[in-house]
């Protein structure tokens, strides 16, 4: 990255175990200029995203080696833009009560200020959107609450940024929260219809490579005390995963939206019209992408949705490793 300027940045997100290990790898990541930490209902409520936010914002600037100021955290939306409400069970057995496996329960950590700027989360994603322009990245690995209603209130500011990674849906197997949906777009999926239609360029992450891109349990053995807070972080997860999943490690769903965000060519997608289901009936939240051949939408069309099909997910888990690497207590 020596001469090649950051690119500015918004992470919005649910804190959230993996969306904790995503704010790791983007505070770690030299191209990323991060200029804001949106939050948003989801995994947790509302107020607890934004707490779990500045916990962990302030416990990695803490512990990394690279000097500088920490990126602020924004409260947002507590509540979908659509109708219904979100059944937390699972959310709680994976992440913990507090969202974070109880990891601030058991050591003392400095935390973030509350900003003085008193703006809400849509307000600084649409004020960034229009600061920035194409230059900025906006890397929703949440409800799309926050972007919705940031469309709402400028929409021509957001379909004129350079990139919207979302970390959501699924284009070829089942939901992870019913038959048919992923739990980012379930939790909200009038918002999501609304930004996969912006006209702003979006990347779509969805289950079919997320589910692809595991930390095994050994990676987070040993080392210092970095690496330990991590694997007390982690370990809710680990277990569900163990138990209910027979799988041994997490799926890094959130860290992989911000490495495709960094990373040229590490997934690979199909240009595709992504309609969300808003309706009432068993698919609500499903995300229908057009893969039909005739569909057409070449990579380079002006329209649509570019989808995640594949990953390298062996590439990816070195990365996302040589990043964690960067903190102080790693190794």
């Amino acid at each position: 990255m020596r001469g090649k300027k950051a690119f500015p940045a918004i992470i919005d997100c649910d804190p959230g175990v993996d969306d904790a290990l995503a704010l790791a790898l983007a505070v770690a990541s030299p191209e990323m200029d991060l200029r804001a930490v949106t939050t948003v209902h989801g995994n947790i409520p509302a107020r607890m995203a934004y707490r779990n936010a500045r916990r962990m914002v302030s416990f990695l600037h803490d512990n990394l080696k690279r000097l500088g100021l920490a990126p602020p955290v924004y409260a947002g939306a507590g509540k979908p833009i659509g109708r219904g409400r979100i059944d937390r069970t699972i959310s709680y057995a994976i992440h913990g009560k507090d969202g974070l496996g109880d990891l601030f329960r058991r050591r003392e950590s400095s935390v973030l200020e509350t900003n003085d700027d008193s703006r809400s989360s849509d307000q600084v994603i649409a004020g960034l959107a229009l600061e920035f322009g194409k230059a900025l990245c906006v890397i929703a690995i949440g409800p799309l609450t926050n972007l919705a209603l940031a469309i709402k209130r400028d929409r021509k500011a957001l379909a004129g940024v350079g990139r919207i990674v979302v970390m959501g849906g699924a284009a070829r197997m089942p939901g992870n929260v019913t038959p048919a949906a992923e739990f980012n777009v379930y939790c909200d999926p009038e918002a999501a219809e609304l930004v996969m239609n912006c006209g702003a360029p979006i990347t779509m992450i969805g289950l079919d490579v997320t589910r692809q891109a595991l930390l095994p349990s050994t990676s987070l053995k040993g080392g210092g005390p970095f690496r330990r807070a991590l694997r007390e972080l982690v370990c809710p997860y680990a277990g569900f995963s163990k138990s209910r999943r027979g799988v041994d490690g997490v799926t890094l769903h959130d860290p992989l939206a911000v490495a495709a965000a960094i990373e040229t060519g590490l997934v690979d997608t199909l240009r595709r019209k992504v309609s969300v289901e808003c309706g009432g009936g068993p698919s609500r939240g499903m995300t229908v992408v057009d893969l039909r051949p005739e569909a057409g939408g070449s990579h380079k069309s002006a329209t649509g949705v570019d989808v995640a099909l594949g990953v390298d997910a062996k590439r990816f888990l070195r990365f996302f490793l040589k990043r964690l690497g960067s903190y102080h207590g790693w190794v």
